[in-house]
């Protein structure tokens, strides 16, 4: 039996991959034994339940708005010691981890402890150099220790190829054989069929963390307001800032709503309601530039169109063209042009439903984890 330790600083809960990734390994039941190290929840969302006996999750300590200094340092404390003598004493054949803040344990493993043991590492999200040097001291330490590990890596994963070429850049180094793409698909479970006409009013949702600072909350929500009911929207958000609250609480619009966050995997249920999922970073870093969110294929996966700002470089390869469900591209600090007729007509457009599934996506990295 192949034993795996996936290392996942952050809780879980919080990324659909990892949440894909054990439901397709719950598929290898009785060929591996794997141990997720993680920290709980603080968002409120359901925990994450495994249906197979081969997996164990462990939460060290916890992560999420509210935690204190001493919290934080107690959770750090207890997730990378937990972490090393886990480690240190399953001795286990494979590790894969998740960013840069959950390196080190497999960094000490594999340079001090056991050479032989192979490493895999995926980014949720692409880090510049200079948000590497700007941001915390603990994850810029880390990231000089994991170069270590880059060319001696069974494998390294990003979401898009955009990001992966300017990971490469970034640290110097072509990856070759071991360099591998893996985007956020949803499972197809997810699927929905889509409407082949939309009536009015429009619903419009949009899921997941919202801010005043880094998204195009205020420009979205003053177009739709002044769409007078021809179009309504809804937030389902487990992290909204307190600006963002007050900004929809002063706004004071009737077709505006927001909603307490839901697990993910009680998303699909949610999104099948609805029309247009939208997306709104607005590129503050080349992280929401050069990206393809979890949240456009999730949406399309359940029969929604799909409004993005154009910005986003790595969302453009998905773009349509006289088919539906749409993926457009739209200039967000020029709302006011577009109107909510043009935006959904689907007259002389064709149904094409989505062809993005994490059952295929994940295929590479599951038979290099379980591979004998």
């Amino acid at each position: 039996m192949t034993a795996i330790s996936i290392i996942h600083f952050s809780p879980i809960e919080l990324y659909p991959p990892i949440i894909n990734l054990l439901r397709e390994l719950e598929k290898q039941e009785g060929q591996l034994k794997i141990v997720v190290i993680t920290t709980a929840n603080r968002a409120g969302l359901d925990k994450f339940v495994t249906q197979s006996h081969s997996i164990q999750i462990l939460r060290m300590g916890a992560m999420g708005a509210g935690i204190g200094p001493i919290k934080r340092y107690l959770t750090y404390l207890a997730f990378f010691s937990s972490a090393f003598v886990h480690l240190l004493v399953t001795q286990p054949k494979r590790v894969l981890y998740f960013e840069t803040i959950s390196s080190w344990p497999a960094y000490i493993y594999k340079r001090y402890l056991n050479r032989k043991a192979e490493v895999f590492i995926h980014y949720h999200e692409y880090t510049s150099p200079a948000e590497y040097a700007g941001g915390m001291k603990l994850v810029r330490y880390f990231h000089t220790l994991e170069q270590w590990l880059y060319g001696r890596a069974a494998w390294v994963s990003h979401t898009n190829a955009y990001r992966l070429d300017k990971f490469e850049k970034d640290i110097g180094m072509k990856l070759n054989a071991v360099a591998a793409v893996l985007p956020n698909f949803p499972p197809r479970t997810w699927f929905r069929k889509p409407k082949a006409a939309l009536g009015s009013p429009v619903r419009i949702i949009y899921a997941g963390a919202l801010s005043m600072d880094t998204m195009f909350t205020e420009a979205f929500a003053r177009w739709v307001t002044l769409q007078n009911g021809k179009v309504l929207w809804d937030i389902y958000s487990y992290n909204c800032t307190d600006s963002a609250k007050r900004f929809l609480s002063g706004l004071n619009s009737a077709y505006i709503t927001l909603h307490q966050g839901v697990s993910y995997e009680s998303l699909p249920s949610i999104l099948g309601q609805y029309d247009v999922g939208v997306i709104l970073y607005n590129g503050h870093i080349p992280n929401y530039v050069f990206n393809a969110p979890n949240k456009m294929f999730e949406y399309l996966a359940c029969g929604l169109a799909v409004w993005f700002p154009d910005i986003m470089v790595g969302s453009l390869p998905y773009t349509t063209q006289d088919v539906y469900p749409e993926v457009v591209p739209l200039d967000f600090t020029r709302l006011h042009e577009y109107s909510p007729e043009q935006l959904t007509e689907r007259q002389n457009k064709h149904e094409r439903t989505s062809e993005f599934y994490c059952e295929e996506a994940l295929t590479d990295l599951i038979k290099n984890l379980v591979k004998k």
